[in-house]
């Protein structure tokens, strides 16, 4: 494979976790960081200089907020119910986050997806300090939406760092054999003056890109395709180890930083407490140090949070 680097970003990761009784769900995925080195320590957490940013390699996500567990239905509806029938779940668990030592999101929100919204204008409002990074959802060729959606996350408070184009909607367009397209959503990332970024759950897509040389800042990479494969398959979504092979060997190889998720399989890594430091641990030594792993969340059955970032400091000897 031989990779390109652009001069722009060089200036610059069966069970839920329920532990068999009453636990609750983790899941892993990836966050972004910049070609830098380390900048230091966040209350404990290694960080990473990103473009000006200093990011923190644990970030937290958006996916049990609303209820998407890649899991069974009733989980998906348990989380949702957790987090719908009180909003300010949500914003408490980005608050204990930052007093952990977070300081990084990774969130996004359609139009009937306001709870996302809503938590991050709610945690800028009682005081939060963290930075976060946008999910972009509109299809590249559908013009009008992306700049409606795009002129949204600007008017947020605080706006995004960075976005990075949906994974979903790399997979598609490699499917359609119109990847290409995607070029004119990470342009409209880069005249934002935001850090532009690429998703997908499928390594030949980010090896196609990154062999392409194209002008983007990072990559968010699935260790799984899930449900979102290049040959789609029948029966549910799909979880194998060769697959977080293929892709942790490419990110590894791509001179961008890049976002590891689900890197816990959706649940499937968490049997025990020793299946789960495992899967992290596999994460974290087989990524780049100027990578990021992306944690999604709850809360009701015990403190994930805590234990996620005591698992990280034991892993990375912070």
């Amino acid at each position: 494979m031989k990779y390109h680097s652009t001069g722009n970003a060089d200036a610059m990761a069966h069970m839920t976790r329920r532990e068999f009784a009453k636990t609750g769900l983790l899941v892993l995925g990836a966050a972004a960081t910049d070609l830098g080195a380390f900048a230091g320590n966040v209350g404990g957490l290694p960080t990473v200089r990103w473009g000006n940013h200093d990011i923190t390699r644990l970030l937290l996500g958006h996916n049990p907020f609303k209820g998407v567990a890649h899991q069974t239905p009733e989980l998906g509806r348990e989380m949702k119910a957790y987090f719908e029938s009180d909003a300010t779940r949500a914003v408490q668990l980005m608050g204990h986050c930052e007093e952990l030592g977070f300081n990084a999101f990774q969130m996004g929100f359609r139009p009937n997806e306001r709870l996302v919204e809503k938590c991050l204008r709610d945690r800028k409002a009682e005081g939060g300090r963290f930075k976060w990074i946008a999910t972009f959802y509109s299809l590249p060729q559908d013009g009008e939406a992306a700049k409606k959606e795009m002129q949204y996350l600007l008017q947020m408070d605080p706006p995004p760092i960075g976005v990075q184009q949906m994974g979903n909607t790399s997979d598609l367009l490699m499917r359609q054999n119109k990847l290409e397209l995607s070029q004119d959503n990470l342009k409209r990332f880069r005249d934002a003056g935001l850090l532009v970024g690429l998703g997908s759950h499928n390594h030949e897509v980010i090896d196609y890109v990154a062999n392409k040389g194209w002008d983007l800042d990072f990559y968010q990479c699935s260790f799984y395709r899930s449900m979102f494969g290049l040959k789609p398959q029948a029966g549910g979504e799909v979880f194998e180890a060769a697959d977080r092979e293929s892709m942790t060997r490419v990110i590894r190889q791509v001179p961008k930083p890049c976002i590891a998720f689900k890197v816990l399989a959706a649940g499937r890594h968490c049997q025990s407490a020793e299946t789960i430091e495992a899967a992290l641990r596999f994460a974290f030594q087989n990524i780049k140090p100027t990578d990021v792993v992306l944690l999604g969340m709850w809360q009701k059955y015990k403190d994930q949070a805590a234990e996620n970032v005591a698992l990280a400091r034991k892993i990375l000897g912070a």
